[in-house]
């Protein structure tokens, strides 16, 4: 497994913000604001309409005319950007009309060539997310460059956004040095402690079966970042059997994590609307933000 470069830098020139004007929204636009003053980034707030859900007829209730969408929108988006600027923070605001919001924003973030894209869950469950889907999890699962994801149990109102405690989790696939290079550059931008850790999940079936498991992880994850790249913290590596959420979000716990990076798959069928992923149970019941990262 190859190792990641000694000489790591974090570039967030261009953050993308996926509002609807909801509280988790506007939660998800100030984590971006304090990313923003503290790498001196330009911010797109992007609101994409669903006309899917927009009905076009005037004689339709207000809320829902597209319409009355695009009005209510264009206030929301102005009182945003005023804000945006008395922060001093360079902002644009793009709306988007689409009947499918998931595309158009990750083609939006390709457009304007993001780093990042924050964006608030709603952690729907049940018949809702079955019908409707989960946005976030849509943009995690297809972006091009990494997604933060502010969960409905992270605090809000962040003022200066240093990461302390980050927990870094690996699945030890052969992507798995880009996604501990991101994870790391947050890590040297904040002088934080970095925490990084494998869960195996399958039931070994002997104890020596266990420990090979354990050793070989272990050492892989020794390898991945080697004590050279880390001057100012040296990450233990830590091997965790059980199940992957519940393990990381102990993690997380144990160590007062303010940070969570993953690793997450591309292109998932619509059969996980049945059955929340490990990510989206971290970052339903994190209290702190989840960076995503996708494999190819």
């Amino acid at each position: 497994m190859p190792v990641i470069d000694s000489q790591v830098s974090l570039s967030l020139d261009k953050i993308i913000v996926a509002t609807d004007f909801t509280p988790e929204s506007e939660k998800a636009l100030e984590y971006a604001s304090a990313l923003a003053r503290q790498y001196a980034s330009r911010v797109t707030l992007a609101h994409v309409i669903n006309v899917s859900i927009a009905a076009r007829s005037e004689a339709a209730v207000i809320q829902h005319s597209l319409d009355g969408v695009r009005h209510l929108g264009a206030k929301h988006m102005e009182r945003a950007l005023d804000d945006l600027g008395m922060d001093g923070i360079t902002a644009q605001g793009k709306t988007l009309e689409s009947h499918n919001p998931t595309e158009a924003l990750v083609k939006l973030s390709q457009d304007v060539d993001a780093d990042l894209i924050v964006v608030g869950s709603h952690h729907r469950h049940g018949i809702a997310k079955i019908i409707r889907g989960s946005f976030s999890e849509g943009i995690l699962r297809n972006a091009h460059c990494p997604v933060m994801i502010i969960g409905p149990n992270v605090s809000p109102n962040p003022l200066d956004l240093a990461f302390r405690s980050i927990v870094f989790a690996t699945d030890l696939h052969h992507d798995a040095a880009e996604k501990a290079a991101i994870a790391l550059s947050f890590a040297k931008d904040s002088i934080a402690n970095i925490h990084i850790c494998h869960v195996i999940e399958d039931q070994m079936e002997s104890f020596a079966d266990a420990f090979r498991q354990h050793a070989r992880a272990e050492c892989a994850l020794s390898r991945l970042l080697p004590d050279a790249s880390c001057i100012w913290h040296t990450p233990k590596p830590s091997v965790l059997f059980g199940d992957v959420d519940q393990e990381i979000l102990k993690a997380a716990k144990a160590t007062e994590a303010d940070l969570i990076v993953l690793g997450a798959r591309r292109g998932m069928s619509w059969l996980n609307r049945f059955w929340d992923s490990a990510v989206e149970q971290i970052v339903g019941q994190a209290k702190c933000p989840v960076l995503t990262i996708c494999t190819n």
